[in-house]
């Protein structure tokens, strides 16, 4: 957080986006205590039941976020403002936000120290892929040692549908009173799992997890139409 009694929010930012220049590393999201409870509000958005691990923490449908703390002001008593978080978030912290006209304090996106242009940019991707490895290590671990597994083209078809079952149930949308609840990922295709021996003793599977796509930013464009008066 910021130290009140010396540093105005310039000089936060500055020492804030000072502390993760350069680094990578798709497993760390910084996030600074600015109200006190920043990093537990967080950590409660992400464990919420209300919904799925494939869902950014920017999720506004979740509700707004309580227990965050008092709003911290600078040297020059000056709040909190959007500016600094947006200056924030762009250099990779996870921040909370607001948005003008609607009530309530939300979150930002859950953005990780990935390098730019990674795919771990996001909390969300990590979330579902994480997943898949741990439901397919199980899977695995079943089939060492176990001939049903064999270099033959009938085997290796047959693993290719046992390996992808935990993608399937990961797919699998729920529909309650109508309204229609995506999985954590697109349903698997014929080719997102391939096997292949590159020894008589040791076999590679390859995977491809497909998250959905979820807008972080939305722009209304609206055109005024004169020609009937």
């Amino acid at each position: 957080g910021i130290d009140a009694a010396t540093q105005t929010w310039s000089g936060y930012e500055a020492a804030q986006v000072a502390l993760v220049a350069g680094l990578a590393n798709h497993l760390i999201i910084p996030v600074p205590q600015l109200h006190g409870n920043n990093v537990g509000v967080l950590a409660g958005r992400l464990c919420s039941y209300s919904v799925s691990i494939a869902d950014s923490p920017m999720r506004v449908a979740t509700g707004a976020v309580m227990g965050l703390g008092a709003v911290p002001v600078d040297s020059a008593d000056s709040p909190l403002s959007l500016a600094t978080l947006n200056t924030l978030a762009t250099a990779r912290f996870s921040v909370p936000q607001w948005y003008p006209d609607f009530e309530g304090t939300y979150w930002g996106d859950g953005s990780t120290l990935d390098a730019a242009g990674g795919d771990y940019q996001y909390i969300e991707n990590i979330r579902v892929v994480h997943k898949a490895s741990r439901e397919v290590r199980i899977l695995a671990i079943r089939r060492i040692g176990n001939r049903a597994l064999n270099s033959t083209p009938n085997s290796i078809e047959l693993n290719k549908a046992y390996f992808m079952k935990p993608l399937r149930a990961m797919s699998k949308s729920t529909t309650i009173l109508g309204n229609l609840f995506p999985g954590d990922i697109t349903p698997p295709i014929d080719g997102d799992i391939e096997i292949v021996w590159p020894t008589n003793k040791s076999v590679v599977i390859y995977m491809v997890v497909r998250p959905y796509n979820s807008p972080k930013s939305i722009t209304v464009n609206i055109m005024l139409d004169l020609s009937s008066i």
